[in-house]
C-alpha cells in the first residue's frame, strides 16, 4: 500500500522523465521500463522526491535528474552520465559488427540538464505550482516570438573535429582545389587518395625523418 502510494504521488514526474510532449524523450527508454524499474529503486524513489518538492534549486533538479537518469540507462551510483556515455561507446564497439549509432548511447549531461529543467517545470505546472517560474530558466528559449526547446548548451564536437575536412584529389594536393589546403588543413588519413602522406600538403616534417642505417 505505501508503495503504491509513493508511486501515486511521482506519476507525475515518472510520465515527464519518460517522455511527455513538453518535455524531450530518452532514447530507448519507455513509460514501462520506468514504472517498472521505480517500484525496485529505492534509489529511484528518493529522487523522484526532490521533483515532486514544491521548491527546489535549479543545481538540486539537475543533478538529480541526472542521477535519474544514469539509474535509467543501468548505470553505476559513482558515474556521471559523461562517464556512462564513455563506457557504454567502448562497450557497444567491442561487441557490434556494424556502425555505432549515437542515439543508442545515453545522453551527454549538457543535453539530460535541460531535459530535467523542462521536466520540472512541467511538474510544477501540472501541480499548480508554477506561478512564480519563468519559462526561460527551466529549459526553453524565446526564439522569433516562439518558445522552443533548448538542447544543450555544448557544441555537437569540439571545433577542431566540426572543421575537419577530406580531399579526394588526385594529384599532388599542391593546388587551392585541394580542399584540405584550401581551409588550411593538412591532409589526414581520412583523405580518399592521399591518406595525409603522399602528398605536399600532409603534416609529416622531412627533417625528422630518417633511413635505418
Amino acid at each position: 500500500m505505501e508503495l503504491g502510494g509513493t508511486m501515486c504521488r511521482n506519476m507525475l514526474f515518472l510520465h515527464a522523465i519518460s517522455g511527455c510532449d513538453a518535455t524531450s524523450r530518452p532514447y530507448g527508454i519507455g513509460k514501462a521500463a520506468v514504472l517498472k524499474k521505480f517500484p525496485d529503486s529505492v534509489h529511484f524513489q528518493e529522487q523522484a522526491n526532490v521533483f515532486d518538492a514544491a521548491e527546489c534549486s535549479l543545481e538540486d533538479v539537475i543533478q538529480t535528474g541526472e542521477k535519474v537518469l544514469v539509474e535509467l540507462y543501468g548505470g553505476k551510483a559513482e558515474e556521471n552520465l559523461n562517464k556512462l556515455r564513455h563506457r557504454k561507446y567502448h562497450d557497444k564497439v567491442c561487441t557490434r559488427g556494424r556502425q555505432l549509432e549515437p542515439q543508442n548511447l545515453p545522453p551527454t549531461s549538457a543535453a539530460a540538464k535541460y531535459h530535467s529543467l523542462r521536466v520540472f517545470l512541467q511538474v510544477k505546472q501540472w501541480q499548480g505550482r508554477d506561478e512564480s517560474m519563468l519559462i526561460e530558466n527551466w529549459g526553453w528559449k524565446l526564439c522569433n516570438g516562439q518558445v522552443v526547446p533548448i538542447a544543450t548548451d555544448l557544441p555537437a564536437a569540439p571545433e577542431r573535429l566540426l572543421r575537419m575536412i577530406r580531399c579526394n584529389c588526385t594529384a599532388d594536393c599542391s593546388t587551392a582545389r585541394c580542399t584540405c589546403r584550401k581551409h588550411g588543413l593538412h591532409c589526414s588519413m581520412a583523405c580518399g587518395q592521399c591518406r595525409g602522406m603522399g602528398c605536399t600538403n600532409n603534416n609529416l616534417d622531412p627533417e625528422n625523418d630518417s633511413d635505418d642505417d
